[in-house]
Order: C-alpha cells, then sequence, then structure tokens
C-alpha cells in the first residue's frame, strides 16, 4: 500500500502549510481517499500530480542537487537482510530510505 493509503486526508491536509501544494509522485496502488473540500479551502491548498516531471525538470533538479550538495536520507541494509527490510518497512520502523546493498560493494 503506498504512504498515501496508511494516512487519512486531514492527516495529509493538515501537515500542509497555508497555501501549501499537495503533489501525488507516481501512481499509487490505491485510489486517493475521499476528503472534505474544506480542508483544502480553509488553507488554500492545490492538489496536483506528477508521473515523475518532463525529461527538462530531472535535469534540472539533478542539477540544482548536485550544485547545492543536497543528498537523500538513506539508510544502507545488506541483501542477505532483504527479507526483514521488508518486514521492517511493513511495521513502519522505517526512518528514511532503505537501500539494499551487495556486501561485496559497502
Amino acid at each position: 500500500h503506498s504512504l498515501l493509503a496508511q494516512r487519512t486526508p486531514r492527516t495529509i491536509f493538515d501537515t500542509l502549510r497555508t497555501n501549501g501544494v499537495f503533489i501525488q509522485v507516481g501512481l499509487p496502488e490505491d485510489r486517493l481517499p475521499a476528503f472534505n473540500a474544506f480542508s483544502l479551502i480553509v488553507k488554500g491548498c492545490k492538489i496536483g500530480g506528477s508521473a515523475i516531471g518532463a525529461p527538462h525538470e530531472i535535469e534540472e533538479i539533478l542539477e540544482l542537487t548536485a550544485k547545492q550538495g543536497i543528498r537523500p536520507w538513506i539508510l544502507k541494509r545488506p541483501m542477505k537482510d532483504a527479507n526483514k527490510v521488508v518486514v521492517d518497512m511493513a511495521a513502519g520502523k522505517a526512518r528514511y530510505r532503505y537501500v539494499l546493498v551487495n556486501e561485496a560493494h559497502t
């Protein structure tokens, strides 16, 4: 299930700032949950979506991250623990993006 399916619409919109924008990136496995439009109107929020971005947008963001030294928050886990990683993710234990690594390359 997607992260979106695990949260209620109220929780999602409560996390947005006034005039915030919620962008669904990629295609969720589940439908977007029903929500009260009042939640959006009160804070002036917007909803949008993106499959991933146009090639020129991807290039721009990659250039920006390289120039600014922006790095993802990841937790490397050994490939041999892949089953445990899936269980941990399902249990909500992932604090960052899990990256499975081959021990020969660590």
